[in-house]
C-alpha cells in the first residue's frame, strides 16, 4: 500500500503477487479495491498492480478544469515509468478499458497486451450513443446546481439499465468491507470532470492501427451496447480475442469474476512477457 507522485498528483496503489506485471484500471467514479479483491487469484503467477485513478479513491485530485481520456492514458504512462514496469499487461473496466484503448494507441511501445471488460470504442452505433456527447452538465448545473443534477443524471441512468446494471449490493458492500482500505468519498467537482471526460471520449478519433499488442475484450450477456463495439474492434484490430462473459451485466466483475480470471489466465498464457 503505497503512493507515488504521477504527473503531479499523488497516486495511491498496492501491488500483490510475484511475476510478470498485471496493472488494473477501474471504472469511473470507482476505486481500486473491486479489482484488489477479485484478482487475488492471479497473484499466484502475476503480479498484479491496482491503483486510483486521478480525482479517484485515495489519489489526489488536480486543479485540471476537465479530465479527459488521453490525460488518464498520460497518467497510466507515468505510473508504469515510475515504478519501472517492462511492458506489463493493462487490464481496464469501463472507463479503465476506455483509458486502456487510448493508451494501447498512444503508448504502443509500453504494453504487451491488453483486456477489457466492458468498455466501449469512441464509435456510436446507436442514436442513444449520439446523444450522450451533449454536454448536459454544462447546460444544466447554472439551473440545478451540481449536486442535485448528479442525483438526476445517476437516477435516470438506473431507470435506463436497470435490468441490465443491477448490482448485488450486499455483495459490493461484502467485497468492499473485506478489503482493508476506507476510501473518502469522491468530492462533485472530481466527479463532474471525470463524467465530462467519459463524455468527451464518445465520437472522439483513435488511431486503431497503432495498437499491435494482443487485445482480449470481454463484455457481459446481458450488457446493453457493448457488443457492437466488441464486433468493431474486431474489424480493425489484427489480434482481439472477444468473449462473452456469462449471467453477466456491466458488473460483470462481481456478477461472474470467475469468468474474467479464467480468461486472463489463458489470455496471458498465450503469449511472451519478455
Amino acid at each position: 500500500m503505497s503512493s507515488v507522485e504521477i504527473n503531479g498528483v499523488s497516486t495511491y496503489y498496492e501491488e500483490y503477487g510475484d511475476g510478470p506485471p498485471l496493472v488494473v484500471l477501474h471504472g469511473a467514479t470507482s476505486d481500486h479495491q473491486l479489482w484488489a479483491e477479485q484478482l487475488q487469484p492471479l497473484t499466484d503467477s502475476l503480479r498484479v498492480i491496482v491503483y486510483d485513478l486521478r480525482g479517484h479513491g485515495q489519489s489526489e485530485g488536480s486543479t485540471h478544469k476537465r479530465y479527459t481520456i488521453e490525460r488518464y492514458a498520460d497518467d497510466l504512462a507515468a505510473f508504469i515509468d515510475t515504478l519501472g514496469l517492462e511492458r506489463p499487461t493493462v487490464c481496464g473496466l469501463s472507463t479503465g478499458g476506455m483509458i486502456g484503448y487510448q493508451f494501447a494507441a498512444n503508448y504502443p511501445e509500453q504494453l504487451s497486451a491488453l483486456a477489457t471488460v466492458g468498455a466501449p470504442t469512441p464509435q456510436t452505433f446507436t442514436l442513444g450513443e449520439r446523444l450522450t456527447r451533449v454536454d448536459v452538465a454544462k447546460l444544466l448545473t447554472p439551473i440545478m446546481g451540481n449536486d442535485r443534477l448528479m442525483r438526476t443524471i445517476d437516477w435516470v441512468w438506473e431507470q435506463l439499465f436497470r435490468d441490465s446494471t443491477t448490482v448485488d449490493m450486499d455483495d459490493l458492500e461484502e467485497i468492499r468491507d473485506s478489503h482493508a482500505c476506507d476510501a473518502p468519498e469522491m468530492q462533485a467537482s472530481e466527479r463532474e470532470k471525470v463524467m465530462r471526460g467519459v463524455q468527451s471520449y464518445i465520437g472522439s478519433q483513435l488511431e486503431w492501427d497503432r495498437i499491435d499488442v494482443p487485445v482480449l475484450a470481454m463484455y457481459g450477456e446481458n450488457e446493453p451496447f457493448i457488443d457492437r463495439h466488441t464486433e468493431y474492434l474486431d474489424s480493425v484490430l489484427e489480434e482481439c480475442r472477444v468473449r462473452e462473459i456469462p449471467d453477466a451485466t456491466h458488473n460483470s466483475h462481481v456478477d461472474n469474476p470467475e469468468f474474467i480470471i479464467e480468461e486472463l489466465q489463458e489470455f496471458h498464457s498465450g503469449f511472451d512477457n519478455h
